[in-house]
Order: structure tokens, then C-alpha cells, then sequence
């Protein structure tokens, strides 16, 4: 008897031993934070700083989290790599500007939005409808893309590029080119459209407007040859 009473007493002390080992080991709900160990609870565990500086400082030699689903975590986003905002990380992205005009006379400058550093590929598309010429007096029409830069109060041309032409005979002239701009920040668009008849009053159509396409082109390599020989990079 005296030794079932040793054993039992022996299972007991197991008992609690393992109980606290196992308390030692994870910290539940209302419990203290156990470092290196399994902590769980049944609510949002919040720490809160009072003073200066973070409320969490994490070092490790691996990754600093690690989440176990997909959900999107406000605030937790990055906002900046490189200096650049997420929408600009795309390697291509594309945006178009749309542009109608009724009972204009003669050629015009557009200004264009201001667009992120970086380069692009910009393309153009119009058509006058009304600015058609004749067989004895044509009506041409020359446009291109104009990239300039503020010098103190001064605009100072950095590039003409994608310019192109068109001599007008009984027809709508329809103009369209494309080139490639290295944009830095700050750096003004322009598309520039003149006519030999200055005089000449044109509109756009609804299925035709005047068009600028920018597209970025950061990521994507461009290489280039003399026609019939090979572009290596």
C-alpha cells in the first residue's frame, strides 16, 4: 500500500511539474507574453507607447514577420521603394489623354499633365476636320512632341521628337507619330501642330479626337540597329 501511495504522490508531483513546464512553454489570454514560446489569446493584443519612438522594435537576421494569410494590412503597406509610390513601379503603364475641339483656326500648342520621371514611349494621333487644302494651295501640317525645362523663369527646349507631316489635298489631314523621351521631374510635354494655312478653321470628330499617349517604358529594354543588320544588346 505504502508504495501505490508513493506512486501516486510521484504521478501527482509529475502532474504538476508537467503543468508548469507547459505554462512555462505558452502564455494564454490575460497571461504574460512568454518570449520564444507559443503565445495565444481570444482578443487583440495592443501595445501602446507613450512616450517617444515606436511601440515595437523588431531585429532579426531573417524576415521580420511572418503572416500566415492574404489579407491586406492597412497602414502596413510600403509606401515608397526607391523613392518611388507604388503606382509607378509598374514596368509599363500606360495612360492616354483625349482631346475635342470645335471651330479652331490655324495650329496650337497643347500642354500635357506633368508626367513621373523615367522614360517613355509618346505617341500622338489627330485629324482636322475642315483644314483640308486644295490641289493649288495644300494645306500642310506639321506636328511634334515638344519636351522643354524651367531654367529660373525661363523654358528651355530639351527635345523635339516623333514630328511628322502631311500635305492636305480635298481631305482631312490626319497627323500621327511616335518617339522615345527620357523624362526627368519637373520636365514640360508639349504637342505642337502648325499648318500652312494659318487661316484655316478645323474641328475634331467624336470617333477622332486628338490623342497623346504616354507610355512608360521603365523595365523594358530597347535595342536598336540599322535596318538589315542585327540588334545585339
Amino acid at each position: 500500500m505504502q508504495r501505490i501511495k508513493s506512486g501516486l504522490t510521484a504521478l501527482a508531483v509529475g502532474i504538476v511539474l508537467l503543468a508548469a513546464l507547459d505554462w512555462a512553454a505558452a502564455a494564454a489570454t490575460g497571461q504574460s507574453m512568454v518570449l520564444g514560446k507559443w503565445n495565444q489569446a481570444d482578443r487583440t493584443t495592443t501595445i501602446k507607447n507613450v512616450g517617444s519612438g515606436p511601440a515595437l522594435d523588431i531585429r532579426a537576421k531573417g524576415p521580420a514577420f511572418a503572416v500566415h494569410n492574404t489579407n491586406r494590412i492597412k497602414n502596413l503597406n510600403a509606401d515608397k521603394l526607391d523613392g518611388k509610390d507604388a503606382a509607378a513601379l509598374a514596368a509599363s503603364k500606360q495612360t492616354v489623354y483625349i482631346y475635342g475641339a470645335t471651330s479652331r483656326v490655324g495650329g496650337f500648342t497643347q500642354n500635357l499633365p506633368a508626367q513621373p520621371e523615367g522614360s517613355y514611349l509618346v505617341a500622338y494621333s489627330a485629324q482636322f476636320v475642315g483644314a483640308a487644302g486644295s490641289l493649288a494651295n495644300p494645306n500642310t501640317v506639321t506636328c511634334h512632341i515638344s519636351v522643354s525645362t524651367v531654367s529660373g523663369t525661363t523654358a528651355v527646349t530639351k527635345g523635339i521628337l516623333a514630328e511628322a507631316q502631311v500635305a492636305s489635298i480635298e481631305s482631312p489631314p490626319a497627323v500621327s507619330g511616335v518617339g522615345a523621351a527620357e523624362l526627368a521631374a519637373g520636365d514640360l510635354v508639349s504637342l505642337v501642330c502648325t499648318m500652312s494655312r494659318p487661316n484655316q478653321q478645323w474641328s475634331t470628330s467624336a470617333l477622332q479626337p486628338i490623342q497623346v499617349t504616354f507610355l512608360h517604358t521603365d523595365g523594358i529594354t530597347a535595342v536598336s540597329a540599322p535596318l538589315g543588320r542585327s540588334a545585339n544588346r
